[in-house]
Order: structure tokens, then sequence, then C-alpha cells
């Protein structure tokens, strides 16, 4: 009897685990061709704008101490680098609906992937992607609170709903 709770215990644990995986270093991992990350410094991060097929816009950052959600860097590329941006205010927060080339259309809407693990969406569903040796994953959090650091790559692209 304890040997069938202990058995049904590790295999719920290991359930568990396989479940809420990250998808850092999976396999599964689709690489995206055609763009390629510039060596990042100490202080500076990437973002990856999907701009159409086979078409990626790669803008380096270097982050200071204003510099530290995926928002406030995203205004800083617009004002700095004229980088397209359209923001959409709504009850749950900022809601991006262009940047770059990518620009929401009727039944799409502008997906993030963030190269922080602890920020990503989690599950056997999880999309992830690879750039060059960087794994980015679908990101758990609105773009106001996604925190940003030496070494984060962002990656946005379209999706259709």
């Amino acid at each position: 009897m304890r040997r069938t709770l202990f058995c049904a215990v590790i295999a719920a644990l290991a359930a568990c685990c396989m479940l809420f995986a990250c998808c850092v270093d999976t396999p599964e991992a689709a690489q995206l061709n055609g763009v390629s990350l510039p060596p990042l410094q100490d202080g500076q991060m990437a973002v990856v704008v999907k701009n159409g097929p086979d078409d990626y816009s790669v803008y380096p950052v270097d982050l200071t101490a204003e510099l530290t959600t995926a928002e406030a860097v995203i205004n800083h590329l617009a004002q700095s680098r004229n980088l397209y941006v359209d923001w959409q205010q709504s009850a749950y927060g900022k809601y991006l609906n262009g940047i770059g080339g990518a620009r929401v259309q009727t039944g799409q809407y502008l997906a993030v992937y963030t190269s922080d693990a602890s920020q990503q969406s989690v599950g056997a569903g999880a999309t992830c992607y690879r750039i060059g040796d960087v794994t980015v994953g679908y990101a758990q959090v609105g773009i106001s609170q996604l925190a940003v650091s030496t070494g984060t790559v962002l990656y946005f692209e379209l999706v259709e709903l």
C-alpha cells in the first residue's frame, strides 16, 4: 500500500515538473532563420521585430537605470531610433498594436517573447523560438510589467487569432 502511494506521488510530481517546464533549451524551439543577434556587451539587451516573412529588425539597447521594463525600452527606441510604435490603453494595461513593420490587423495580435526564463509562459503548449543560441519564450506578463536586464532579448511577431 505504501509503495503504491509512493509511486503515485512520484508520478504526480514528475507530471507536474513536465507540465511546468519552460521552453528553455527544448529541442522543440523553432530556429528563426534570417536573423542574428549582435554580441551583447555588459549593460546591453536586444529587441527583435519580425516585420514580415524572413524580414527582421534587430535593435541593440544600452540599458540605463530608467530602462527596466519592456515598455520603457520600446518607448526609448521610439524616441531615439524613430521606431514606429502604436500603443492602446485597455482595462488590463497597455496593449501594443504595432512596432516597426509589425502592425496588427483584424484577426491578429502582437505576441511578445522574452529570453528571461522566469518570465516565460510555461506548459506543454508554450511557444518558443531560437535566435542564434538564445531561446525566447512567450511572455507571461504584460509589456508594462515585463522586466529587462543585461542580456535580455525581446522578440515581437504578429500572430493570427
